[in-house]
This record gives C-alpha cells, sequence and structure tokens, in this order.
C-alpha cells in the first residue's frame, strides 16, 4: 500500500517539464509516462502503480485552479518520508473539520497539500 493518495487527477502547470517531472520522480517515487494534450502539447503523467498522481504540462492547458492535494493515512509518517528526500515542509495545520494537513512546494514553487485521510 502506498504512502500517499492522490485526491483526483492534480494538474500542475510547470515551465521545465523535465526538471520538474524528475522532481517529483525523486521526491514520490513516482514513474513518468509521457503525455500529449489535445492541443498536441507535451506533457508527463505520473504515476504509481496503477494510479495516476499529477499531470505536469504547460500553464496554458485548461485546468481546475484547484490545489493539488494527496491523502495520508500515516500522517507523522508522509512528513518523515518527505523531509528525508529534502522537501521544505510547512507547519501543520488543522481545518475547521479536524483534519489536519501540511503544505509543500515544488521544484517551481507550486503548492500541494498533503492531508490526513481518517
Amino acid at each position: 500500500m502506498s504512502l500517499f493518495t492522490p485526491a483526483g487527477t492534480n494538474y500542475i502547470p510547470v515551465l521545465d517539464l523535465a526538471a520538474s517531472a524528475s522532481w517529483y520522480e525523486q521526491k514520490f517515487g513516482l514513474r513518468q509516462r509521457p503525455t500529449k494534450f489535445d492541443d498536441g502539447q507535451r506533457g508527463v503523467e505520473l504515476w504509481l502503480a496503477d494510479e495516476l498522481y499529477f499531470v505536469l504540462g504547460p500553464g496554458n492547458v485548461p485546468h481546475y485552479e484547484e490545489t493539488p492535494m494527496l491523502y495520508t493515512t500515516s500522517f507523522d509518517q508522509a512528513r518523515t518520508y518527505l523531509r528525508k528526500r529534502g522537501v521544505s515542509l510547512g507547519d501543520i495545520c488543522t481545518d475547521r473539520q479536524g483534519t489536519r494537513f501540511f503544505e509543500i512546494r515544488d521544484l517551481e514553487n507550486n503548492l500541494i497539500e498533503i492531508v490526513q485521510e481518517s
């Protein structure tokens, strides 16, 4: 079982596709699969096992402006895992429903939330 579970398909706009894809590969252990968008622009899908975690591509591809999220049932272990891989971790926060989460930023300063799953 994976430490993280995606909260849907997380599209992340990037400037340097190769560098960003490598960052996600190193930090989360994801595998890259090239993809092409309807307008012919290239992107990268990032997978673990049979689950799509992120799609990286240019900023001008239509996408929802929602903050990408990953769920974890092992909150403290997830923080340790990312910290050991050199990811800068935000403070632990608690939302109005009592759910804990923290934020990280990728190589290009894109925000990602890591959320404790009950």
